[in-house]
């Protein structure tokens, strides 16, 4: 055997090692981004659960939220502005659950549904005049969407809402979602 085939042997293992090793961290790669997206969801399910505990322990702002959706007009201003604080906390945890989106650590799924419940609010009287007031300050990005959602705009495929959401966050990884790849990210 002379030294070229020794070469080109260890030349054929080092290639086959950097092969075996790239597929080793895509796959790692992917696993984590799973991974992340588990504990980004669970967060939200933590922080939602905290919410709906805090209302439902007290029986001042369960009479309240429950005034105000059944009939808001027997509220007093006191409790109209409570009812407008504790709006504004709900609407607050969306606007991280959005940015949790845009980053691809939340499914479209877990998006829509907290997406959809905020519209829901936001069709109440109090709470929609205190988001037609704009004295919050959200992003441009999340009051666009969700006043999109409002008027039925929302219609986007997920590719495009994908590629629109990582506009808005400026990242340009590849999500992956429930196991498989997405829309590549605009440019990729």
């Amino acid at each position: 055997m002379t030294w070229e085939i020794v070469a080109i042997i260890v030349e054929l293992v080092g290639s086959a090692a950097v092969v075996v090793a790239l597929i080793y961290v895509g796959q790692q790669l992917r696993q984590s981004a799973r991974s992340e997206r588990a504990i980004a969801e669970m967060e939200a399910s933590r922080l939602w659960s905290e919410f709906h505990a805090r209302v439902a322990h007290s029986p001042d702002m369960n009479r309240i939220w429950d005034t105000a959706q059944a009939n808001p007009a027997d509220l007093t201003d006191e409790e109209r502005q409570r009812f407008v604080w504790l709006v504004a906390e709900y609407v607050y945890l969306v606007e991280a659950l959005f940015k949790q989106r845009a980053r691809g650590f939340l499914s479209r799924d877990a998006w829509d549904s907290h997406a959809d419940r905020v519209v829901g609010l936001l069709s109440n009287p109090i709470a929609s005049e205190w988001w037609a007031s704009g004295q919050s300050p959200f992003s441009p990005e999340f009051a666009e969407h969700i006043n999109e959602r409002r008027t039925g705009g929302v219609g986007e495929t997920w590719e495009v809402e994908t590629r629109r959401l990582r506009a808005i966050d400026g990242t340009a990884s590849r999500e992956i979602r429930d196991g498989a790849e997405e829309a590549p990210a605009p440019g990729s």
